[in-house]
Formats: C-alpha cells, structure tokens, sequence
C-alpha cells in the first residue's frame, strides 16, 4: 500500500508539476466557480424556475470531468510523448497496480472540485443542504468520481494509438453534458438516445445526490449509487484491457512510440 500512494503521489505531481501557486488557484479554483455560474445562470434562463436545486448538483458533480477525464486521459499520452512509457512497459510489477495508483490522487482531487462548485452554489444560488444525509451525499459524489476516472482511463488507453486525444477528450466531455441530464432532463432526448444514457457512468449518481438532497428514498438512492460503481469499474476494465491490448501489439509491431 505504501508503494501504491507513493505511485500515486509522484503520477499526480508530475501531472501538474507544471503549475506554480498561482495557475493552480486559477485552474482549480477560479475556473470551476466561472464555468459552475454560467451553466447554472443558463439553466435559471431557460427553466424560469425559483428551484433549480437539481441542475446545481448536476453541473457540480460534472466538474469532475476536469480532472477525472481531461487529466486521466492524458496520463498515458504524457507517458509516451515524455519517455517514460517504455519503463512502465518494461517494469515487471503488476501493471493493473500502476494503472490504477496513476489515479487514485485524481479521484480526490477531483471531489475536490466538486466540492468548489458546491460552495458557489451555496453562496451565488441558495443551494440548501438543511437534513440532507452528507455521508450518503458523499458516497455519491465519490462514486461519481470513480465513473469519471473510468471514463478517463478508455479514452487515456485510446490515446496511446491516436495523435489528437484533445479531440476525444472534448467530445467526451460534451456528451456527459448532453447524456447525464445535468442541464435538462434526460427525457427530453430522441428516442434513439435515451437507452444510451444507461450506458455512461456519472448519470446514476447524478440522480442519486439529487434524491438525498431532496430527502427522498434513500434506498433507492443507494441502488442507483450501486449500478453506477458497477458501471464505472467496468468502464476501468474496459481501459485496462485496452492498453494491455496496445501494449501487446506494440511489441509485436515495435510501435510503442509511433502513432
């Protein structure tokens, strides 16, 4: 377990070593308080409602996407175009142990900016928490976040193949926007589309942390928290194979650098 936190620790330092003190505040504070205002103003526009709790919580939880998708799926992008690849590839440790500590710090950090755009709900939108369950809130936020990572780590293992892996992420984020019924209820999609829904992580916990806000069933909640683990672990796997795939085939090839 020490190695995997200090595996943990070193991947997210090097993903945003880059930052001094005041990019970091910029990028982790100042940007998710601007984006959490202007899809939240948008939504009081367009619903012309006094209660617009539910798509606070929606638009807060899909922060997550900042690091959870766009971070984790450049991790292995950055391993390739920065050499390191390769002694990952060569080490002889367990490879899912490497895949999975690469996000662990991510998945916090992450409910971390969640967490932002909570408080800017609070104070710019009279978000209210009065009764709510916060560990059963917390589970959902968490279990969200782990959806995200899962999402992040197919799209990272995609990218060790293709050269413009910003144009999946950015797709990527904007079908959470659409799917997940953050902004607008998922009822309003084609008909074609709806059925996907059930297929994307975050979605379920999006439902959940709405259900506990509003006092509800918390049992319901809780299933619903459930499949999307479940969901998101798979999506995980998904991406595991994905690069054990690649990795095999660029041995065979000898293109583990080349696109």
């Amino acid at each position: 377990m020490k190695r995997f936190f200090r595996m943990s620790s070193f991947s997210f330092k090097a993903l945003l070593g880059w930052l001094d003190p005041k990019l970091y505040v910029i990028y982790k504070i100042v940007d998710p308080a601007l984006q959490m205002i202007f899809y939240t103003l948008m939504v009081q526009f367009v619903y012309k409602a006094q209660d617009i709790t539910p798509w606070i919580l929606g638009n807060a939880i899909l922060l997550c996407t900042k690091n959870a998708v766009f971070a984790v799926g450049v991790m292995l992008r950055s391993d390739r175009d920065q050499g390191t690849l390769q002694m990952i590839v060569a080490s002889p440790v367990n490879k899912l142990l490497v895949f999975l500590s690469r996000v662990f710090f991510n998945v916090i950090d992450s409910a971390f900016t969640v967490v932002i755009g909570l408080v800017v709900g609070v104070l710019f939108f009279g978000l209210d928490f009065t009764g709510t369950n916060m560990l059963a809130f917390a589970l959902a936020i968490a279990v969200a976040m782990i959806g995200g990572t899962g999402i992040g780590l197919v799209l990272g293992s995609i990218a060790l193949v293709v050269k413009e892996i910003h144009f999946f992420l950015n797709v990527a984020n904007m079908v959470l926007y659409i799917l997940t019924g953050a902004s607008f209820s998922r009822e309003k999609l084609p008909s074609l589309v709806y059925p996907v829904t059930s297929l994307i992580p975050i979605t379920r916990s999006i439902d959940a942390s709405r259900i506990i806000v509003a006092h509800g069933d918390l049992a319901s909640a809780m299933g619903l928290l459930g499949m999307d683990l479940l969901i998101g672990i798979v999506y995980a796997l998904i991406g595991f194979a994905l690069y054990q795939y690649f990795e095999y085939k660029a041995r065979v090839l000898a293109t583990l650098e080349a696109y």
